[in-house]
């Protein structure tokens, strides 16, 4: 409370000065309030019309029909991707409300974008980078406004909805690109080409003093030089000076032991269905921010603000260090396969970990007769604890990368993500015998309720050798592209967003032709009759299985199953992973 006497102290003057002069934001007006989607709107293109540093566009429609807007901020005028690729300038976008309710960023940008082109503060920023700002990712659940749309958040007095008018939730929908919201946010990133990405939010769970927490990837095997440059050079720099504007900052990690803080705090790495790590595997920076939504909205916005341009400073008296390391992983992706070069899909923390303080608050646990169990109970008595963060990985399964990948033209669904993302891809010219590998799937399990709209697979693999022919039929994507490390999460079925998890290939699990008992009958006694070896496993398995031998059907699809009858691809993976080099012939034609 303390903290926030101080910033309105410290405000009102300023907010008094906007005020006059017809540039005060709706959040400044009310303090504990946020606009409408056309008001937000309304503002940044008021901006765009006053100052030449403005540009506000459209990059695409909302599932409802609203307009996704782009504002962009340069002083070169650099209002296209092809003009700020010539400035040489990174190029920054912040993006807001992928969760309406978490509306902290959209106000901080408004303040910042403001102060920015119609005040010229912080003028070596725009001398030194471009700022993109997106301010309402999801506009449909922005609109779904109310007062009690976010039970554990302190404000603002009414806010939007977390998720889609498709009740999708965004943060989740990177890889699978399932909304028009997406989709138009991929190609944004494939046109702009950001180097560094800073998706702002709120979070809740336990209470804490910190204002902000924060994460972006730091770890090499996973983000490459850009984790490496996170560590070295870009947090040692962005944190002292968040915290120099009064602010507490920590990383977004959980307590491996609610009741007792001292046993340590954890992260990782993410999945890529969520913002920053499907941008670190673009090969570019990913920056989470999370305000805590238990802190007044004021301490919130202004905190968003201050990180936003804690960041923005940074890149703008150390651009080189950014540019060269997005460069370096862009090469590095680009370069030919190297035989059996492995790739890590997922990580587990090891036992290392770095000393910390964490700044929480005393808490006690009481009963909750409704729940019938214990319940935390904070106290705003600040409480800082000796403890441990453990933030280091290693790779806990990996595969050897192929030098690409063939799919059948015929999944035009899987092809036109793949094409979303920025993959190059080629379609094959003639036709190629050789030998591939093929992923065959057992155990396959579908999720009982849905999960962001798709009952997610589970299964286990069995790679294998074919020797198969190939030809126009199918796409060629190479591996030694770009965005590698999307491909690898898209097409390995063991990452855990690839496109067969989240159930794009659901068909291959389904057995298509059946047979009639009065034919699989007569047809298994004289495949015993014929094959000795074949009656033997299949009574071995009645003596063993007493739920088969209590099954007439699973006793005659044991038949069926070793009959030529039984459908191949049935469980077979259709993308085939390319082992062996292909002729350049067969791919570009010539």
């Amino acid at each position: 409370m303390k903290r926030l006497l101080i910033l309105i102290i410290l405000l009102i003057p300023i907010y008094s000065i906007y005020a006059s002069d017809g540039w005060e934001t709706f959040y400044e007006k009310n303090n504990n309030g946020t606009p409408r989607y056309a008001e937000t709107i309304a503002y940044f293109q008021k901006l765009a019309d006053k100052s030449p540093l403005v540009h506000i566009e459209e990059f695409g429609k909302s599932a409802a029909g609203r307009s996704l807007k782009l504002v962009i901020i340069s002083a070169d005028q650099a209002f296209s991707p092809d003009l700020a690729k010539i400035t040489g300038k990174p190029v920054i976008l912040v993006e807001n409300c992928i969760h309406p309710g978490e509306s902290e960023g959209k106000d901080a940008c408004m303040m910042l974008a403001r102060d920015m082109a119609i005040y010229n503060k912080y003028p070596d920023i725009l001398d030194s980078a471009i700022l993109l700002i997106i301010p309402i990712l999801n506009t449909d659940g922005h609109e779904q406004f109310g007062r009690y749309n976010r039970i554990n958040q302190n404000g603002p007095e009414e806010m939007g909805w977390r998720v889609t008018a498709t009740r999708l939730n965004l943060n989740r929908d990177f890889m699978k690109a399932d909304t028009p919201e997406m989709r138009a946010c991929l190609r944004l990133f494939d046109q702009w080409h950001p180097h560094l990405f800073v998706d702002t939010h709120t979070t809740d769970g336990q209470d804490f003093q910190y204002d902000l927490s924060y994460n972006i990837d730091v770890h090499p095997d996973f983000g490459g030089e850009l984790s490496t440059w996170a560590q070295n050079i870009f947090l040692p720099d962005v944190l002292p000076l968040v915290e120099s504007k009064g602010h507490l900052i920590g990383p977004y990690a959980g307590l491996i032991d609610k009741k007792d803080a001292s046993k340590g705090l954890s992260s990782g790495v993410w999945p890529p269905r969520l913002s920053n790590p499907y941008v670190t595997l673009r090969n570019r920076a990913g920056f989470l921010i999370e305000t805590h939504a238990l802190k007044p909205y004021p301490i919130r916005v202004q905190a968003t603000y201050d990180l936003i341009w804690s960041i923005l400073d940074h890149v703008s008296r150390h651009p080189a260090e950014l540019l060269t390391a997005v460069a370096q992983e862009d090469s590095s992706c680009r370069e030919p396969i190297r035989p059996g070069e492995l790739f890590p899909f997922t990580f587990r923390l090891t036992d290392k970990s770095v000393p910390m303080v964490y700044h929480g608050y005393s808490v006690e646990t009481q009963f909750g007769p409704v729940a019938n169990e214990d319940y935390f109970v904070y106290h705003q008595t600040p409480k800082d604890v000796q403890t441990m963060f453990f933030n280091d990985v290693k790779p806990s399964f990996s595969v050897t990368i192929p030098y690409g990948y063939l799919i059948p033209a015929c999944w035009h669904d899987v092809i036109e993500i793949l094409s979303l993302h920025g993959l190059e891809m080629e379609t094959l010219h003639g036709s190629a015998t050789d030998s591939f590998e093929v992923y065959r799937f057992k155990k396959v399990s579908f999720g009982s309720t849905p999960y962001e709209g798709r009952h997610r697979v589970s299964y286990q693999t069995i790679p294998s050798r074919e020797r198969l022919t190939v030809s126009s039929d199918y796409v060629y994507v190479p591996a030694a592209q770009q965005f590698r490390k999307i491909l690898l999460h898209l097409l390995e079925p063991q990452a855990p967003d690839a496109l067969l998890r989240w159930g794009f290939f659901n068909t291959i699990f389904e057995e298509k032709e059946y047979f009639e008992q009065y034919i699989m009958e007569p047809m298994a006694q004289r495949m015993m009759d014929k094959n000795p070896q074949l009656k033997a496993e299949f009574l071995t398995k009645l003596r063993t299985d007493s739920t088969f031998a209590a099954d007439s059907h699973q006793r005659l699809q044991f038949f069926y199953k070793r009959s030529p009858y039984w459908d191949p691809n049935l469980n077979r993976y259709p993308v085939l992973r390319v082992i062996n080099p292909l002729k350049a012939s067969i791919i570009t034609g010539d």
